[in-house]
């Protein structure tokens, strides 16, 4: 929708001039908009004399989330600034201007052959988000962008995600009242009241539109479309739906990695179908490390001392392959009885016994050790995902063999 005069966003370094709506919502607007070169881009904006404090805690939390994102399939902020509506300013960000949907894809017919492949993309960009303890909950074609140039779908609109981590502003939770974006996509558990949702409801979303890229119908009821009848090749897929669309969240799959390892294991037909490389690059992709402690190493923010105990307190929580690592990091210097094996460590605080005057050594030290504790689990995790997708792929040839000698022997032999 073309804008009868121009709206200006302007950050710290850049300006906007917007010229288009091409997306609303309860309460923000999406603009296109050029910059000072004349390059396109998308800025969403909160209308602050609409939203509720609660709208406003969300917006800050995905624009927080997005600007740290660095995985493809998600979409990354890369710029944002505050403009003034009224008397109440209203907050924005900027990110690339993408040329459709998967509504668009979906109106325009995804080829066959096309489908897995783009759904590999929805998969690993969900699988990054719930990594870093974010469930999105309102997954539809419409807040799945596409990327013409590069082939590529990314997930958007994190605007009613749930927000696990301390660090994105406390968690939001959605009250009872509060009515989801679609609910054509929305889990069983999402529409009722007082139930819990966490990442089943974005495996149940996956599974409509999985189904839907093959039928371009989103599965209601029991009687269904499925994929079978109109792509038999893919028939494997009906039953992977069917799970997935489970009524009780425990009926369903738990995580996207257990997704992935089922279309490993029902894809006889899929497998003789497609170059093995191509497999591994559209369903296995392990190489892209989105672990938290990576994606954002933990650092010194704070401390006490009490009674004799000075407590660190980190950036965020930390797991046992990270405390090894720094409790086992070779050389380091510290004060005698100090060193990094002498703290205990519990969520996000690592403390030990201290007189006064160590206080300040104590923080400089561990200051020190965290880079190089960092390096190491880095490190670490990316050799063991190297070591776990050496073993998947040997393990896809093995079966890529089997079912080609079973279909060798069903097509020669003769009773």
């Amino acid at each position: 929708m073309s804008l009868k005069k121009r709206v200006m966003f302007r950050t710290t370094f850049a300006t906007y001039t917007a010229t288009d709506i091409i997306g609303q919502g309860g309460y923000s607007r999406v603009f296109e908009a050029v910059d000072d070169s004349g390059e396109k881009w998308a800025v969403k904006l909160l209308d602050a004399t609409r939203a509720t404090q609660e709208q406003n805690k969300r917006f800050k939390n995905e624009l927080t989330f997005c600007l740290r994102n660095k995985h493809r399939n998600i979409v990354t902020v890369v710029d944002h600034g505050v403009a003034v509506e009224g008397d109440k300013p209203s907050p924005f960000y900027v990110m690339p201007r993408y040329d459709g949907s998967l509504r668009n894809l979906l109106k325009s017919g995804i080829p066959r052959h096309k489908v897995l492949q783009y759904f590999a993309h929805l998969l690993d960009g969900v699988e990054a988000a719930h990594l870093q303890g974010v469930i999105h909950r309102d997954l539809k074609p419409e807040n799945i962008l596409y990327d013409a140039k590069a082939d590529l779908l990314l997930i958007a609109d994190f605007g009613i995600a749930r927000f696990e981590e301390d660090e994105l502003f406390t968690a939001v939770e959605t009250k009872d009242s509060a009515k989801l974006a679609n609910f054509q996509y929305a889990a069983p558990e999402q529409r009722g009241r007082g139930l819990k949702t966490d990442q089943r409801a974005d495996i149940y979303a996956l599974g409509l539109i999985l189904n839907e890229m093959f039928t371009g119908q989103v599965p209601y009821g029991t009687g269904y479309r499925t994929i079978g009848p109109g792509a038999p090749d893919y028939a494997y897929l009906d039953d992977l739906v069917a799970q997935m669309l489970r009524q009780s969240p425990n009926d369903r799959f738990l995580s996207i990695e257990a997704i992935k390892g089922q279309l490993i294991g029902r894809q006889n037909e899929f497998v003789t179908r497609q170059r093995l490389s191509e497999l591994q690059n559209t369903v296995i992709q392990v190489t892209e490390t989105d672990d938290p402690l990576i994606v954002d190493p933990p650092r010194l923010v704070s401390f006490d001392w009490e009674r004799g105990t000075v407590s660190l307190l980190l950036s965020r929580p930390v797991n046992a392959l990270w405390i090894g690592v720094i409790q086992n990091m070779g050389s380091y210097s510290c004060l005698p009885g100090k060193g990094p094996r002498d703290f205990a460590f519990a969520d996000r605080e690592a403390a030990i016994r201290a007189r006064e005057d160590e206080v300040q050594p104590i923080i400089d030290y561990f200051k020190g050790w965290l880079p190089q504790a960092n390096q190491i689990y880095a490190y670490q995790v990316r050799q063991d995902r190297e070591r776990r997708e050496a073993a998947a792929r040997q393990e896809l040839q093995r079966e890529v063999n089997e079912q080609e000698a079973r279909q060798r022997v069903l097509k020669n032999a003769k009773i």
